[in-house]
């Protein structure tokens, strides 16, 4: 009996790792070893703990950092560093990468599918072997997938379409066009409990000759359209689905197979439409099954994408606009089958960024494709939380009325992005927070009335202004590539609020003035909130230091204007001292804004007096605030050497200390007037 580690890396994925749940089956049922199934790493209460076998899964070629570590990690817990096994769809893609990186580790490309593939006693073709739903209560504290309750399983193998950007070719090359399932189902419901869903990840089922037969298999499975489970957890009877997980081949959907679909419990029916050259076909094939009672409908669009061939036919790169129109004709088909069949047609739209099956990161940007717009598109789909764009006014709302208007979204500021929208009150929300979230809808609605009607007076340069921004790089120095007056006034819009601060102390006089005269006359809502900006959070100094020396007294009276000065001494008073002290210009005596609330602490001025010298204050009448406090500061001293002295023995020693300690502090603060001291 062997000690037997299964290993996922640690990223986020929808589906249990099924190769591992096989070789758990085996290992455990077959072999009867000791089985513990990990993501990315043990619990700390297996440290120190070797094991005989490590398996390490692996998934896409873009998780190869974590799928490292998680090697790594089964090397430093292994007994033999010649029995850690790898396999999975980056292993069998880069098979070169695992030996360079992990020499001892033994790397099986493809399915297990063969007998001895894992060089084990008895061991047969593990491909076909019932899952292990055990190992997943390992991992339950910590991770749960997404989709667990639920048969995951293959009725056929591989594709035998050869498209240029799938992987599929090289993970499972040899088509067989029918598994039956039937023991499968029947050994996890005599061993795990019957599961709700089943769930097929089958690469092509539709190209198979056998497909009547599938179908009817399915059906005396209990997965009938109509189909119906009693949740062992909680008595209820529930629908049950059927999920051919990896899609239906448009172009392979004929009448007869779609109405096969539609005597099956399925939802959805998984379409895809990458390419808008397959329009005819992705509309033939949703009509289809909408025809044929399939109400739920899911479409994959993929983009970021290069030229290729696939499916015998040649594709051009996806532009922006091409995906916005598969997405509209979506919307279009949902409206107008729900008309036509007089049942609801939904029809959900995944985008999906295209990355080469050799990338090792995410980073690939496709042909008519920028970073800036990536990055905008990523956004966007914040909203839809992986369920799909289905309503056409969300969709209008977050991808806009027409291609033009979601070019132009796409080349939003991020942060402008998440503005969009109308305003609505939220429930359980008092009428005072109502107000102070439309206050702020209402200032960044203003952000984006200037931000577009900067951007539509681009005319022929709009596309020089897409080059500055396309890589992601909003920086000063990008900023000062920049001569065209209009675009350096949107480009301001992209910065953040620190880059935005230090940009008013670049060396470039011409170039800050530019940016103050913008913020500050142009655009003074901007400045605004710059203003609120330095005032609310603990911004260190030295950002500070272009904006005081820029803008002098505005910037400083701004400030000051507002601070609140019914609380605490805010941090950036602290900080105008320091700054009013390196760039060596006086405009006011920030001491007196720090004695201020000291004097506010110990309650040396009354509600009235307070409200005058805060009005002084905010005015930089220096004089007059010296003054004021100078009247109060025997009540101040009084009150200070009361508190401090109450109950405390030697208390007259004490307040000889304090008396003399405040004396020359508030002499440091400039409080009293150096010809007469007082």
């Amino acid at each position: 009996m062997a000690d037997i580690l299964l290993l996922e890396p640690g990223y986020s994925n929808k589906y249990p790792p099924i190769g591992l749940m096989k070789i758990s089956y085996f290992h455990k049922y077959i072999h009867h070893d000791y089985v513990r199934f990990a993501k990315g790493k043990l619990p700390d209460a297996f440290n120190g703990k070797k094991w005989d076998r490590v398996y390490v899964t692996t998934l896409f070629t873009f998780e190869w950092e974590k799928t490292k570590g998680a090697l790594e990690y089964a090397l430093s817990v292994v007994k033999d560093p010649y029995q850690v096994y790898t396999g999975g769809i980056l292993a069998t893609l880069m098979p070169g990468l695992i030996a360079q990186n992990f020499p001892t580790v033994k790397n099986n490309t493809g399915l297990l599918n063969r007998k001895g593939t894992l060089g084990l006693e008895h061991e047969e073709c593990i491909d076909r072997l019932t899952l292990d739903y055990g190992i997943l209560e390992d991992i339950a504290d910590e991770y749960v997938y997404p989709a667990h309750d639920a048969y995951f399983t293959y009725m056929t193998r591989g594709c035998g379409m050869k498209c240029q950007f799938c992987a599929v070719q090289t993970l499972e090359p040899k088509y067989d066009p029918y598994i039956s399932i039937r023991e499968t189902i029947q050994k996890v419901d005599e061993q795990f409990g019957p599961k709700k869903d089943l769930l097929l990840m089958d690469n092509n089922v539709l190209i198979s000759p056998q497909f009547d037969q599938i179908i009817d298999e399915i059906k005396e499975l209990g997965f009938a359209k109509g189909a119906t489970y009693i949740n062992p957890k909680t008595g209820k009877r529930v629908q049950r689905f059927v999920d051919f997980n990896q899609g239906l081949d448009a172009f392979l959907l004929i009448p007869h197979k779609a109405a096969r679909l539609g005597e099956l419990a399925i939802r959805p029916a998984r379409i895809a439409f990458d390419h808008i050259e397959d329009v005819e076909a992705y509309k033939k094939a949703v009509r289809l099954c909408a025809e044929n009672g399939i109400t739920h409908i899911s479409n994959y669009l993929l983009y970021n994408g290069v030229d290729f061939t696939g499916k015998g036919h040649q594709y051009h790169a996806d532009t922006p606009e091409d995906l916005y129109e598969r997405m509209h004709i979506s919307m279009d088909l949902q409206e107008k089958l729900t008309k036509k069949t007089g049942h609801k047609v939904a029809i959900f739209s995944f985008p999906m960024r295209y990355i080469p099956l050799e990338d090792l990161k995410r980073g690939f940007i496709g042909t008519k494709w920028n970073a800036k717009y990536l990055r905008a598109m990523q956004r966007m789909l914040i909203p839809t939380q992986g369920k799909g764009v289905s309503s056409r006014s969300f969709f209008e709302a977050d991808f806009g009325t027409s291609k033009e208007q979601f070019v132009k979204f796409l080349a939003m500021p991020e942060e402008h992005l998440g503005w969009r929208g109308l305003f609505f009150k939220r429930k359980d929300e008092t009428d005072e927070e109502t107000e102070k979230r439309r206050a702020i809808w209402k200032e960044n609605q203003e952000y984006l009335k200037e931000w577009e009607r900067l951007f539509d007076q681009l005319g022929e340069g709009k596309e020089r202004f897409i080059e500055y921004i396309g890589d992601n790089n909003y920086s000063i120095e990008r900023y000062l590539e920049i001569e065209e007056p209009l675009h350096r006034k949107l480009f301001i819009h992209y910065f953040t609020m620190p880059t935005l601060l230090r940009s008013l102390a670049i060396d470039d006089e011409n170039a800050r003035n530019f940016i103050s005269d913008y913020i500050s006359l142009e655009f003074p809502l901007m400045y605004e909130r710059m203003i609120r900006y330095v005032t609310s959070g603990r911004v260190p100094y030295s950002m500070l230091t272009g904006a005081f020396y820029n803008m002098g007294k505005k910037f400083v009276k701004s400030v000051l204007g507002h601070i609140d000065y019914r609380g605490e001494e805010p941090f950036v008073v602290n900080n105008l001292v320091k700054v009013q002290r390196k760039v060596k210009r006086h405009i006011f005596d920030f001491e007196l804004v720090k004695c201020y609330f000291l004097y506010q602490q110990v309650k040396a001025l009354s509600e009235d007096e307070a409200k005058d010298v805060a009005a002084l204050i905010r005015n930089l009448e220096e004089g007059k605030v010296r003054r004021a406090l100078a009247e109060k500061f025997v009540d101040f001293k009084w009150r200070i050497i009361s508190q401090a002295t109450a109950h405390e023995v030697g208390a007259e020693y004490i307040a000889n200390q304090i008396e003399q300690y405040l004396t020359d502090f508030c002499r440091q603060l400039s409080l009293f007037d150096e010809e007469d001291g007082t």
